[in-house]
């Protein structure tokens, strides 16, 4: 493994034990999601595949999970961790106005060829791993990492071009029929995004489960269809909610949490044995 990132992640372990999930147990999601997901969450140790019509619908997809186990995983239900390998433009900023707290993601931007090593790590510490891979993933890798996940219970979520060359993925969720809110005739910004997502695969079984999601909400949260009102706030609680502000790169750009802890970024070198 790259020695920069050994050096980096030796501390993760004792910052984010690794669990054993009672039977029965799931790794959580955001509540919008959980009609979608047999049981209301993700099975602990599974292999999640994530795609849709276009490349932003599985990057949506994944901020959305990484935004779930952050608020809602760990043992007491008050937040859990999170690795994202090999997807340098993630979304933090997104992901922290879909409800994540950045002091609790573990990003490696980089991998480089020893990725297989730095998700292995990672998988005794966290309850998620967003992984792109950077190649289509070797014999070995299949192998050893959804053995690794399901010791740990820690879902391995794919995303990226050679997610789909990836065997034995019991889940895949897609995300369908998306359409922008905010633009009128050659006039106006992006304010949200309604979607149909679907669940489908073993873990779904017959025609799969799907819901209609606003991904993200006009104030950057994920919530139901039917939960925005028509001066743009989102009330799936009965709590009105501020309009999105600023619209960059067909994304929702947020203000980072007040008092949230510093985000943890971890380097890795290619070529260091």
């Amino acid at each position: 493994m790259p020695e920069a990132a050994l050096r980096d992640l030796a501390a993760v372990p004792e910052a984010a034990p690794g669990r054993s999930a009672p039977a029965g147990a799931t790794v959580p999601v955001l509540p919008a999601l959980r009609p979608v997901l047999p049981g209301g969450g993700l099975r602990p140790g599974s292999v999640v595949g994530l795609g849709g019509a276009d490349g932003p619908g599985a990057a949506s997809l994944g901020l959305a999970l990484v935004a779930g186990v952050s608020r809602h995983g760990g043992e007491d239900g008050s937040g859990g961790w999170c690795g994202v390998v090999g997807v340098p433009d993630f979304g933090v900023l997104a992901a922290a106005g879909m409800g994540a707290d950045p002091g609790r993601l573990l990003l490696v931007d980089d991998p480089g060829g020893r990725w297989p090593d730095v998700v292995a790590a990672l998988a005794e510490a966290v309850e998620l791993i967003l992984l792109r891979p950077p190649e289509r993933p070797g014999a070995a890798a299949v192998r050893r990492l959804p053995a690794l996940a399901r010791k740990h219970g820690c879902v391995l979520a794919l995303t990226g071009p050679f997610a789909r060359d990836w065997p034995g993925v019991r889940l895949r969720l897609r995300l369908d029929e998306a359409a922008w809110d905010g633009l009128g005739d050659g006039h106006g910004r992006l304010t949200g995004r309604r979607v149909l997502v679907t669940a489908e695969g073993r873990d779904a079984p017959g025609a799969g489960r799907s819901a209609r999601l606003w991904l993200p909400a006009p104030d950057g949260s994920v919530v139901p269809d039917g939960s925005v009102v028509p001066d743009g706030s989102v009330v799936p609680d009965g709590t009105a909610r501020r309009p999105l502000e600023l619209v960059s790169a067909g994304a929702p750009v947020h203000p980072r949490p007040s008092g949230a802890p510093p985000l943890v970024r971890v380097a890795a070198e290619e070529g260091i044995a």
